[in-house]
């Protein structure tokens, strides 16, 4: 069984604790940079998991051309390697980002 589990109890203490210091791990010059969560459709992470030798999914971090931090998802082979193969590489970004896209009770 994955070691990915976790009770919701522990999900919702650890997003509580991130939203209530979000101000203070920035700069001034990033407040903002950070959501609260982002939404990827699942037909898009069947596609990234769809890919053959595809055992896991990565998430890397970057910042966007608005300075905003983004989550970028990459197929993972069963050598922990990405799985990329240049222009046709399958990388998920541009998730929909709350606040904007909040879901009614957050986490």
């Amino acid at each position: 069984m994955s070691n990915n589990f976790i009770s919701l109890s522990q999900a919702q203490e650890y997003t509580k604790k991130y939203r209530d210091n979000l101000s203070a791990m920035l700069t001034q010059d990033y407040q903002g940079a950070l959501s609260y969560c982002e939404t990827f459709d699942a037909d898009a992470i069947r596609t990234l998991l769809s890919q053959d030798g595809c055992v896991s999914f990565r998430a890397y971090y970057g910042l966007n051309e608005d300075n905003q931090v983004c989550s970028i998802f990459v197929g993972v082979d069963e050598n922990f390697e990405d799985i990329t193969d240049g222009e046709k590489s399958i990388i998920l970004n541009n998730g929909k980002k709350c606040p904007n896209y909040c879901p009614n009770n957050l986490m």
